[in-house]
């Protein structure tokens, strides 16, 4: 998995908003300045812009850029001589590294409750996974939720079932981490004591010790409220310090929990989702969103696999649930881990932010442990071994055939990459990655280049020099094209652009693909083809 990250997101440039995660980031280290980007929590910023300390690049000093935060990431990265593929290549790397962490946790996980063979079946699954390589590449908070995520339902698991002060502490630090990580993590709040309650109606551990287990969750959640003090540290400070202290009992009552700049950024995520966020779903656009849109990206955008072991965890969840309660420690695990995963795709039915698989992927990593664990307690060993065999290379044929362009995997029953575009849009397939990939486009096929490109980057930087492609209204400037154009999906199908815009070049027969984001059309005079 490692390999196949390091080897493709050499090939990417930015996608679009990693540039003002990594900027924020190391302007949260440098200043203790939060303003910048609040409408994420700083956790992974500050671990990916950690790296950048070895290169020291300087921050921009016109304060004029922060009343833009891409114009900021831009003036960080590409301004001052700064050599932005660079800075980003370092600043992926904690988020590879995060990569890593998950499928050693899925590892652990699946051994200790359902077995090795289970275990390794899980992990490859998970470490073959197109949505977990691409977005494990990635400056952004996506694949740290995911982790997060799994690691907190599965420490409240170990210390519900085997109570011990370490597992307490491992267990309230996983939580601490997670909501300042990211702000949809706070489903965390609700869920983990709804998993206690199922604890005490399924083993029934008695008032005393549910008394504990209460005492610890309670103790854990003002554990988190400190670490997500300590995330804003300076703020904190600063607030602390701006108070008129006499005695420790008004210090207790003045101070603010949490930062106001969470708050901030947590209003500024409800606002966005009550207004919400303009977005592309089979062939319609829309700013509300859809309820049925991660189900269609569920659908699409899911390893064949993920479908498979998905149906199959179903009718087995319906055929045996009996025989499973039956046994309440056993019938407890293997509930927390199917209700996991509802539990979070049932609160993404009420997002009106749809932006892709990426908001899924806290899901992925509990349907892998569920269904190789099933397979394992159905069949013999040595069937299980044939068919683990079978699905896992099923899953590495789908990997293979998308690399390097992992970031537009579609499953093969959705037609594959190709057809993509047909279902979605955006980060599932057109982040602005592709413009290292035109730079060698254009190297091999030289002459001139028509441009239409979504992204945060400045096509000039990779020395690419272009036109810009007319819109539909533009005749005269149609006409006198002639020059091979590329355009990026989302703009090609008018998605946060004027409807029709490119009505006309949607008519005219796409002789190519650069990437999985980009388009190539045609549009040289007859004499020159």
């Amino acid at each position: 998995m490692v390999i196949l990250q390091i080897a493709t997101l050499r090939q990417e440039s930015q996608t679009f908003d990693e540039g003002v995660h990594l900027a924020a980031g190391y302007r949260y280290w440098n200043t203790g300045d939060f303003s910048l980007n609040v409408e994420h929590p700083p956790l992974q910023k500050l671990l990916s812009a950690a790296p950048l300390f070895l290169l020291r690049p300087p921050l921009p000093t016109d304060e004029k850029l922060l009343l833009d935060q891409s114009e900021y990431a831009r003036a960080f990265l590409f301004g001052g001589g700064a050599d932005g593929d660079r800075l980003l290549f370092y600043g992926r790397l904690p988020t590879v590294a995060l990569s890593v962490f998950l499928m050693i946790a899925v590892a652990w996980a699946t051994r200790r409750y359902f077995g090795a063979p289970a275990a390794l079946g899980a992990l490859w699954l998970c470490a073959l996974d197109p949505n977990l390589i691409a977005h494990g590449r990635y400056v952004t908070t996506d694949m740290i939720s995911a982790l997060l995520f799994f690691l907190t339902v599965v420490l409240w698991l170990n210390y519900w079932l085997a109570p011990s002060a370490r597992g307490a502490v491992w267990a309230a630090l996983a939580g601490g981490l997670a909501v300042g990580a990211k702000f949809s993590m706070l489903l965390l709040v609700p869920l983990i004591p709804g998993f206690l309650l199922l604890h005490a109606i399924l083993l029934r551990p008695g008032w005393r010790v549910m008394g504990r287990s209460l005492a610890v969750l309670a103790v854990a959640t003002m554990v988190a409220m400190v670490m997500v003090a300590g995330l804003y540290a300076p703020e904190t400070w600063r607030v602390f310090q701006g108070r008129t202290i006499n005695v420790a009992a008004e210090t207790l009552a003045s101070f603010t929990f949490p930062p106001s700049t969470y708050l901030t950024g947590l209003r500024t995520l409800m606002d966005h989702n009550r207004e919400g966020h303009t977005a592309f779903l089979l062939g319609q656009v829309s700013d509300q969103g859809w309820w049925y849109y991660f189900p269609v990206v569920f659908a699409v955008k899911s390893p064949i696999v993920v479908l498979l072991l998905s149906v199959m965890l179903a009718g087995i969840g319906l055929w045996k649930l009996p025989s499973i309660l039956r046994t309440p420690a056993t019938g407890f695990v293997w509930a927390l881990f199917a209700l996991a995963p509802l539990a979070y795709f049932a609160v993404t039915l009420n997002s009106r932010i749809n932006l892709g698989v990426r908001h899924l992927l806290p899901m992925y990593p509990f349907l892998y442990v569920l269904g190789m664990a099933a397979l394992a307690a159905l069949l013999p060993l040595r069937r299980y071994l044939l068919v683990a065999g079978a699905v896992i290379g099923l899953q590495a044929v789908e990997s293979a055939v998308v690399y390097p362009d992992y970031l537009g995997f579609f499953n093969v029953a959705a037609g594959g990459s190709s057809a993509g575009p047909r279902y979605l849009l955006d980060s599932n397939i057109d982040w602005g990655q592709d413009l290292k990939k035109l730079r060698t486009y254009m190297d091999k096929h030289p002459g001139p280049v028509c441009l239409e490109y979504f992204g945060s980057v400045e096509p000039k930087h990779y020395g690419i020099h272009y036109e810009y492609l007319p819109k539909t209204w533009d005749k005269d400037e149609r006409e006198r094209l002639d020059c091979i154009g590329v355009i990026s999906h989302t703009l090609l199908r008018d998605l946060y652009i004027r409807p029709g815009s490119y009505e006309w070049l949607r008519q005219r027969p796409q002789i190519g693909r650069i990437g999985s984001s980009l388009a190539v059309y045609d549009l040289r005079k007859p004499a020159r083809r």
